[in-house]
């Protein structure tokens, strides 16, 4: 990962000095960084619900529509345990203690494949840091198939992306599961990412996980459903797609939208201090609406997440005015979409990234 350096304009650094103030000043005397009873009760909801689907698998009298069914929406929900306790937990925002967040991190991430602790890792130590830039944000890495940034090279199979790109997002989790983990834990370019954890911490946990995973997306069903392995992992691939579709459509668009800042390669300096730079990067969607924070784990409140990632995600419903509020008094850009209004400027940005410049 390269390093950049953020300005130190005076006068950014003076917006980010009045934002926090205003955020801290409207939630005091509020439990703010770790879960409160809301945040426990939806994370558990969505707990019951993932483990409710899965037993239903193992139903004697189970019909073949009934088991896909079923399987489907324990990957569903599983997913969105992820968004809701994992992600915070990740960020240390769900209990008070380190450990019990590590914990949570680990169990919430079980029906996802996506090995916890590397994402964690690079989610905190690059994409935080360096939203969208080239080299040092791990998540805006060039891809074989997709051309997602103006700093990326172009080739002529990207005129036709904004059309093939659904089908690389079905491949997301998949892929994530059999190839890119791998390669974050094997590969010595993303050590800088691993540095203060032994070998055989990182080894053991991913291994242990992995384990874990299967078992509980493939094993044990293939052991103990009523239907045969065949039927079981095309199920597995079939709610796989589907499951990648939902995390891309809700997440992809929060950074790959049409207004979004990506500053040029080479650069050590970039041209805006820290939090200025989180809001040229990120886009709101339906940041207002109780169900958008509900199903999202607060990831619809990007820029709120980005700015205070300290605070657990059920506050954001509080900071999103004081954020648009105090980027209007400092004249500042604050991304704000429907959800569909988001997608929609995300394949318009992916068709604008087809053309060559």
């Amino acid at each position: 990962m390269k390093t950049k350096y953020f300005n130190k304009s005076e006068e950014e650094k003076l917006f980010y000095t009045v934002l926090k103030e205003k955020v801290y000043n409207r939630l005091e005397n509020k439990q703010i960084s770790y879960g409160n009873f809301i945040f426990w009760r939806k994370g558990i909801l969505w707990f019951l619900l993932c483990y409710t689907f899965y037993s239903l698998l193992f139903f004697n009298e189970i019909s073949l529509f009934q088991f896909c069914f079923s399987y489907l929406f324990f990957q569903l929900s599983g997913l969105l345990v992820g968004f809701s306790l994992g992600h915070d937990a990740s960020h240390n925002t769900a209990f008070k203690s380190k450990r019990l967040n590590e914990i949570l991190h680990f169990i919430s991430f079980l029906t996802v494949g996506i090995d916890p602790m590397l994402w964690g890792l690079r989610h905190i130590r690059s994409h935080h840091l360096y939203a969208n830039v080239e080299g040092s944000d791990v998540d805006i890495d060039k891809n074989p198939f997709l051309r997602l940034s103006p700093t990326h090279p172009w080739s002529p199979k990207h005129k036709f992306q904004a059309y093939y790109a659904p089908f690389v997002y079905m491949l997301t989790l998949l892929h994530s599961v059999f190839v890119s983990d791998w390669i974050y834990l094997f590969s010595k370019d993303y050590d800088w990412m691993k540095k203060g954890f032994t070998s055989f911490e990182l080894y053991s946990r991913f291994f242990l996980y992995k384990l874990m995973y299967f078992l509980l997306v493939l094993v044990i069903p293939i052991v103990f459903s009523a239907f045969s392995w065949k039927i079981i992992v095309a199920t597995f691939l079939v709610s796989s797609a589907f499951t990648s579709l939902i995390f891309i459509i809700m997440l992809v668009g929060t950074h790959f939208f049409e207004e979004a800042y990506y500053p040029l390669p080479n650069h050590d300096n970039l041209e805006h201090s820290w939090a200025v730079h989180q809001l040229y990067t990120s886009c709101d969607w339906d940041a207002n609406k109780h169900w958008a924070r509900f199903i999202s784990g607060g990831s619809n409140c990007h820029a709120a997440h980005h700015l205070f990632p300290t605070i657990c995600h059920v506050n954001y419903k509080e900071i999103n005015d004081i954020i648009k509020e105090t980027t209007n008094e400092y004249k500042l850009p604050y991304h704000h979409k429907t959800l569909f209004e988001m997608i929609t400027s995300h394949f318009k940005h992916l068709k604008n990234m087809g053309k060559l410049n």
